[in-house]
């Protein structure tokens, strides 16, 4: 009897372990099981993928691009080899059609990144400098290039309901009291600052500028954006990421996630502007006061708001023309722009209207009349002389071409950013024509050619 219960137990215990086998997939390599402990939250990737991207990336040099943190897809161009994979590969901004980054995924735990450093139209005295790109989350670059002239932007929602991740975006950042012009969408940027950017397919194209200032154009129209304000413009075409109309009129930042923003990977430390709620202009009696504030500012409690009054003891009025500024005419009755603009209750000081009436502090018992504000012109470029030393040359000789311009945003001669007031040495074997592309404040751009011509070398006599 003990024999048959001994026999037992091993059979039971045999078949156990038949089952205990059949459990785990055949051929499963170990180290492809699931590891728990690895699984990290959402505020902990994004913690480690900012941590990987600034240890990856440090150091990138002018006209390069890292693949910061994954996943980042690219189309390349043909021929390149240059493998962009996996964190801290990286390779020249020329290889490129476009990059995508991808929207964080706490699942596959995924959180796409890249840093771009382009010489845009700096120009080569200044080794070293760039402009800074980071890439974030749902967002695509196409048209990638070292001068950054004719780039498209693309940014998604995301998808994402962590908390701790910034919204889809391209950051852009320019050396210290340095400014750059690139084109994003068919609209020109020139900034010599930190901005913001995003653009949704048949949307708008978002520009915010986080601190120093940007000039935005597109449609015969430019503004001036300032840190703690943004403008949008409208998006459409067949792809719906193109401009199709001028920017809107510069407002408050109006951003929700603006304070996630990675802005430690960025070559210099900024701090975010602070958030200035915009007051609707005067409601109806017996309404409600609204104020637009960006989603991500906390107000204090209410506090009763008191109506502004013109100053009552300058009873003397000045009628804006076109071309005046609120700095010009302050400037024309010896006041400072706070105090003119406090005086006539304005709430920006950038927005006056033509007919509009000020208040303003004549002196007393005078007849003199109020000098006429002179109206703001754009400087139109001056000619820039494009010239050669010798404009014929013999073949296996070089000659230099000169220019000097003035009052333009850009100047590029073959293609090559260069600045208003400088030269290249050529050496053609035949005749050629040479082109300097200008780019005027509104960005037209206007060509210049200068043909060298070439003769055979003249045979030396002593030589005969």
């Amino acid at each position: 009897m003990g024999k048959r219960i001994g026999f037992f137990l091993i059979g039971v215990l045999v078949l156990a372990g038949c089952n205990l086998s059949s459990d785990t997939p055949e051929n499963t390599p170990p180290d492809s099981l699931p590891t728990l402990q690895t699984i990290m939250t959402c505020d902990e990737l994004v913690t480690s993928a900012l941590s990987t991207v600034g240890a990856a990336c440090d150091g990138l040099n002018r006209n390069e691009a890292c693949y910061g943190h994954r996943l980042v897809n690219t189309v390349m161009n043909a021929g390149v080899t240059t493998p962009f994979d996996s964190s801290g590969d990286i390779a020249q901004l020329t290889a490129f059609q476009s990059i995508i980054t991808t929207p964080l995924d706490d699942i596959q735990q995924t959180w796409g990144i890249a840093v771009l450093k382009a010489q845009a139209n700096l120009p080569d005295t200044l080794p070293g400098e760039n402009v800074t790109f980071l890439l974030i989350g749902d967002a695509e670059l196409r048209g990638v290039s070292p001068h950054m002239d004719a780039v498209t932007l693309r940014t998604g929602a995301g998808g994402t309901t962590c908390t701790a991740a910034p919204p889809a975006a391209l950051l852009l950042q320019t050396p210290s009291d340095v400014q750059a012009t690139l084109f994003f969408n068919g609209a020109s940027v020139t900034l010599g600052s930190t901005l913001f950017l995003s653009a949704a397919e048949n949307g708008e194209l978002t520009i915010a500028t986080l601190e120093g200032t940007a000039i935005v154009g597109a449609f015969d129209s430019i503004r001036t954006v300032h840190a703690g304000m943004q403008v949008q413009l409208p998006l459409g075409t067949s792809d719906g990421l193109q401009v199709v109309g001028p920017p809107s009129e510069p407002k408050p930042l109006a951003i929700a996630g603006l304070e996630r923003l990675p802005l430690a990977l960025l070559e210099r430390p900024i701090s975010l502007p602070p958030s200035i709620p915009v007051i609707a202009t005067s409601p109806p009696i017996g309404s409600t006061l609204v104020t637009a504030v960006p989603p991500s500012v906390i107000l204090p409690p209410a506090t009763p708001i008191t109506p502004c009054l013109p100053r009552q003891d300058w009873t003397n009025t000045y009628t804006v023309q076109r071309g005046d500024t609120l700095f010009n005419i302050a400037t024309q009755f010896d006041v400072t722009l706070s105090t003119l603009q406090e005086a006539n209750c304005i709430e920006n000081p950038n927005i006056i209207s033509v007919g509009q009436a000020l208040r303003v502090p004549f002196p007393p018992a005078t007849d003199t009349p109020v000098p006429t504000a002179t109206p703001f012109t754009t400087p139109t470029p001056t000619n820039p002389n494009l010239r050669a030393d010798k404009s014929v040359i013999e073949v296996q000789t070089c000659t230099s071409i000169r220019w000097d311009v003035d009052n333009i945003r850009a100047v590029y001669f073959e293609n090559e950013p260069v600045t208003g007031h400088d030269s290249r040495e050529v050496c053609p074997v035949r005749a050629t024509t040479y082109t300097l592309m200008v780019i005027w404040p509104g960005g037209e751009q206007v060509p210049y050619t200068i043909t060298i011509d070439v003769t055979e070398a003249t045979p030396d006599p002593a030589s005969r």
